[in-house]
């Protein structure tokens, strides 16, 4: 997950709203961390705990090819051979 969240920067909340996170659930985020990477990260974690055993790269690979995120590339890399 951390190496998916270095790629993510700039995604990040649009990736997060992909899983029905809340606006204030993202903004926490955002003033909790000063760094993209990091932000990416927590919300990464977040969304594992939230989901628990649903988390699954299947959900992860559809969110990233999702038309507002457009990260197939990231989902072919982090998620074709799990």
């Amino acid at each position: 997950m951390e190496e998916l969240a270095r790629n993510i920067p700039n995604d990040w909340k649009t990736l997060g709203r992909r899983w029905n996170m809340t606006e204030a659930e993202l903004d926490s985020i955002h003033k909790e961390e000063d760094q993209c990477r990091e932000r990416a990260y927590k919300m990464l974690l977040k969304w594992k705990q939230a989901e628990g055993e649903a988390a699954t790269f299947t959900m992860l690979y559809n969110a990233l090819c999702h038309h507002l995120v457009d990260r197939k590339d990231l989902a072919e890399k982090f998620c074709r051979d799990k």
